[in-house]
C-alpha cells in the first residue's frame, strides 16, 4: 500500500511554528536595550569626534599659531566655544613643550553616562598631537 504521507510522523506536529509571544517580546526587548545604549552613549562619542577634529585643526600646518602654550589653548578654547561644547573642556587638553617652537598637545578624558537603574557606561577617550608655533 502505498501512502503520499510518507516520512511524516503522526505522532507530532506537521506544520512549522513562527515566533512565539515570548520570542516576539526577547526580541522586542533586546533591540530596546541595545537602541537605549546607542542613545545614550552616541552622544559622548560625538563629542569627541568634534573635539578631536579641534586638535588637528589646531595641529595642521596651515594654521599660524602665535604665543606658544598659551596661544595654542587660546585657539582651542575658541574652537570649543564656536562649536558649544559644554564637555570636553579646556581643561583636558594638555599642552607639553617638546622643543623650542613644538608641542605636545594631548586631548585625554572620560566621561560617564547613566544608562538605567544603577548602570552606567563609562567611555575614555585620547588623542595626541604634535603644533608647531611661529
Amino acid at each position: 500500500m502505498s501512502s503520499s504521507w510518507v516520512g511524516v510522523s503522526r505522532l507530532g506536529p506537521s506544520r512549522q511554528a513562527g515566533l512565539g509571544l515570548f520570542g516576539f517580546i526577547f526580541v522586542i526587548g533586546l533591540a530596546a536595550f541595545f537602541v537605549t545604549i546607542l542613545l545614550k552613549v552616541g552622544p559622548t562619542y560625538q563629542n569627541f569626534w568634534t573635539a578631536r577634529t579641534i586638535l588637528h585643526e589646531v595641529a595642521s600646518p596651515n594654521q599660524t599659531i602665535e604665543g606658544g602654550a598659551r596661544g595654542i589653548a587660546s585657539a582651542i578654547g575658541k574652537r570649543l566655544d564656536i562649536n558649544m561644547m559644554s564637555f570636553p573642556t579646556q581643561k583636558e587638553f594638555t599642552i607639553k613643550k617638546l622643543d623650542s617652537k613644538t608641542y605636545q598637545v594631548t586631548l585625554d578624558y572620560e566621561q560617564r553616562v547613566h544608562l538605567f537603574f544603577n548602570v552606567d557606561a563609562v567611555t575614555s577617550f585620547k588623542d595626541q598631537v604634535e603644533v608647531q608655533t611661529q
